[in-house]
């Protein structure tokens, strides 16, 4: 393999720090604007049309992940990226998988144990979602294999400003989830529209003739990762569903989306850069380690301090973000909080077994985890209710595997790794806890409290790492 010269080991870094910068703003701005949004629309729209719609958009993100079969990820390491490959897929599978969705949305509803009135309508509208995400998805790899995710950052800006004006304008109607519904397709619209405009004219659309069924069946095994990674994002909804209404539902997903905030927002922009990063860092071991590591170490610097203030605020917390019909939601924090902690290599482990083609690795990681999620949720819901589902949550047993194999690839960086996760985990103890037992019952002194221990965190993380990504990105 030829070495990579100085000049394009600094270009990558360079194009690798830019990239993700307008990854995290890109991201930052989406999950941010939707979650201002949703703090009204939850003062306006019923926890049982929530529990509706976040059932029903859990069962079609697990059907993106059928639609896409890999492919939007492996086309990055594919030297040659046969783009207009991935776009004949897109036409041809993800629009018979979207008319499967529509004409079998009665079938798909009985997912739901006591299911809403509307919930047949919902599922065969959000066929379209499907369909249009999936053509987005073409353009929206190109920029991301390139190192050019700023091109992303005006379509996702128009997605979500029509995704406020519609679902907004909708909710103080009384349109309820549909409210939801036809603001989520409408702005998916505008944001393949968006993004196609922009990369017509440059984006190669190479056709490799004959070659489509091979591109697929290399591709199935991150297929298979991306499809049991977002079943385990999404099971507990859908496991949650088979026992429960969907205001159980409404109520338990509030929390958990407030639980992992962190996650959501900064792991998807990180990995959008992350992995074409590591691809392009293969001939340096010594820097494709540290990208990793400082990677995993900027989310969890974040995660840790907020887990422990979610876990210290939880009624405080749902009060300002939902309102008062939330009274069930607390419950679930509490608990949930420290939840997205159990299992930190994971956070971006995948990205560099798959740069070492070590995809079964991740596979058996993350088949691991669901099987454990879906066992100890039946187990646990069926002895302690909705909750059960919450404490479920902290037994993520793939993570034992993610941090077997990485070790295996990176001896050394794991365990320096390992100690920097150690304390970064320890440093927020005694602040928090300090709020904790100064602030007792009067919850906004806790609450207030609780703030100046988060700046106090962070400070020192920066104290303690913040030379270690000068470093990083100077060289």
């Amino acid at each position: 393999m030829p070495e990579t010269t100085p000049e394009v080991a600094s270009d990558t870094t360079s194009r690798f720090a830019r990239s993700t910068g307008a990854a995290t703003f890109s991201q930052i701005w989406r999950v941010g604007v939707t979650f201002l949004i949703t703090l009204a629309l939850r003062r306006l729209i019923l926890p049982g049309d929530f529990g509706l719609y976040d059932w029903a958009l859990s069962v079609f993100l697990v059907l993106g992940a059928v639609r896409d079969l890999g492919l939007v990820y492996h086309i990055v390491r594919v030297p040659s990226r046969p783009y207009g490959n991935l776009l004949f897929v897109q036409l041809t599978w993800g629009v018979l998988l979207a008319i499967g969705a529509l004409f079998g949305a009665g079938l798909i509803a009985r997912g739901m144990v006591a299911p809403h009135p509307d919930v047949v309508p919902v599922v065969a509208a959000l066929s379209a979602f499907l369909l249009l995400e999936g053509l987005a998805s073409v353009p929206r790899v190109y920029f991301d294999a390139e190192l050019r995710v700023g091109r992303t950052v005006a379509p996702e800006i128009a997605r979500n400003i029509v995704y406020s004006v519609v679902t907004l304008g909708l909710a103080f109607l009384g349109w309820g989830v549909w409210s939801l519904v036809i603001g989520l397709i409408l702005s998916t619209a505008v944001y393949a529209a968006h993004l196609w405009l922009r990369a017509l004219g440059s984006i190669p659309l190479r056709w490799e003739r004959g070659q489509t069924w091979t591109l697929i069946r290399h591709s199935l095994p991150l297929g298979s990762i991306w499809f049991l990674a977002i079943f385990v994002q999404r099971v507990d909804t859908l496991i949650l569903g088979r026992r429960f209404d969907s205001d159980v539902i409404g109520h338990y997903f509030f929390a958990y989306t407030v639980a992992l905030l962190v996650t959501v927002t900064l792991v998807p922009a990180i990995t959008r850069t992350l992995y074409p990063a590591l691809i392009a860092y293969r001939s340096e071991p010594a820097k494709q380690a540290e990208a990793y590591r400082l990677a995993t170490l900027l989310i969890l610097a974040i995660e840790a301090p907020v887990a422990a203030f979610l876990l210290v605020n939880p009624e405080t917390s749902i009060l300002i973000l939902g309102g008062k019909e939330w009274t069930l939601a607390p419950a679930y924090l509490r608990v949930l909080a420290l939840a997205p902690l159990m299992d930190p290599f994971s956070r971006l482990g995948g990205e560099l077994l798959k740069a070492f083609h070590k995809d079964f690795h991740w596979i058996a990681s993350v088949a691991l985890t669901l099987v454990s999620f879906v066992g100890f949720g039946f187990l646990l819901t069926g002895l302690w209710g909705p909750v059960g589902m919450a404490w479920a949550n902290f037994l993520p047993l793939g993570a034992l595997v993610m941090a077997w194999a990485i070790y295996r690839v990176a001896p050394g960086p794991f365990r320096q790794l390992l100690g920097d996760i150690a304390l970064l985990y320890a440093v927020p103890v005694l602040p928090f806890a300090a709020a904790w037992w100064l602030g007792g019952d009067q919850l906004w002194f806790r609450f207030g409290l609780s703030l100046v221990a988060l700046a106090a965190v962070f400070g020192i993380y920066v104290m303690r790492f913040g030379a270690d990504f000068r470093r990083f990105l100077k060289r």
